[in-house]
């Protein structure tokens, strides 16, 4: 991956949004630098890209597995005056961002879970990792994507659950700048969306693309299990589920598609 190119393939709105981009051959983590550089005063609108990755993080404190040129990854530090609790909806938004990138790229089939992973055939093309930092009263996130592209298979089994990448599933593998170029300027324009009208103007895409939408589904958040049928999510994010009780409105956790799943 190389920045002048990238750049070049920016929008004009992503442009005027990033104030620089950073490539590394290797760092820990993406997300990890990309905080490092807000506490120590680089606040900055910025894109944190690495070739590789030695402790790449994922969600719920799984490692993300990054090897040399096998992926992208990459993390996008934006400064936000919302307040912290009107950013839920911006994990999911990231996923439906990620998903619609690679559609205009030719890659299709793909599905979304919620709160923010992309499938192919229930399989984990890539994930999404969100962290807030506040420095100085201001409020920064930093969007943390992790994209399969040619990831060895020795590599595959070693992850504990299905994975797949983009060899695998795309009969055309567009070149990795443009597919980082494609996904920001997507991202970018759905953020300043975002920001004029909240989640609301993305709940139906959402609930188009979710793979478990109308089917039974079990919630694991921290050591509450809730069973019901999801009914997709609501104007902020949160995923609806039918259960015993009532329609309940889940903010946290990971889904399943069954209890014998979860046990695995």
């Amino acid at each position: 991956m190389e920045m002048p190119v990238i750049q070049n393939l920016l929008s004009v709105e992503s442009q005027r949004t990033l104030a620089e981009i950073q490539v590394f051959e290797e760092i820990d983590s993406t997300n990890a630098e990309a905080i490092r550089q807000i506490q120590s005063g680089n606040t900055a609108n910025r894109l944190v890209i690495a070739r590789s990755q030695s402790a790449g993080r994922g969600r719920r404190g799984r490692s993300w597995l990054s090897p040399l040129d096998a992926g992208i990854y990459m993390s996008l530090v934006r400064q936000f005056t919302l307040p912290p609790d009107a950013l839920q909806g911006l994990s999911l938004l990231t996923a439906l961002s990620l998903k619609s990138a690679l559609n205009r790229l030719g890659v299709s089939g793909l599905k979304l879970k919620w709160p923010n992973d992309i499938l192919f055939q229930k399989k984990k093309l890539a994930g999404i990792l969100l962290e807030l930092q506040h420095r100085e009263q201001a409020s920064y996130l930093v969007f943390g994507i992790g994209l399969n592209i040619a990831l060895p298979e020795q590599v595959m089994q070693e992850i504990d659950r299905p994975v797949t990448d983009i060899t695998s599933i795309a009969d055309y593998i567009p070149d990795t700048n443009l597919i980082v170029a494609t996904v920001i300027n997507q991202l970018c324009s759905n953020i300043a969306e975002y920001e004029r009208n909240g989640f609301s103007s993305f709940k139906e895409s959402w609930n188009e693309a979710d793979y478990y939408l109308n089917r039974d589904i079990v919630i694991q958040n921290g050591e509450r299990r809730i069973i019901g049928k999801s009914l997709g999510v609501d104007s902020n994010g949160a995923l609806l589920m039918q259960t015993a009780t009532g329609v309940e409105s889940i903010n946290g956790g990971e889904v399943f598609p069954s209890l014998r799943e979860l046990s695995d």
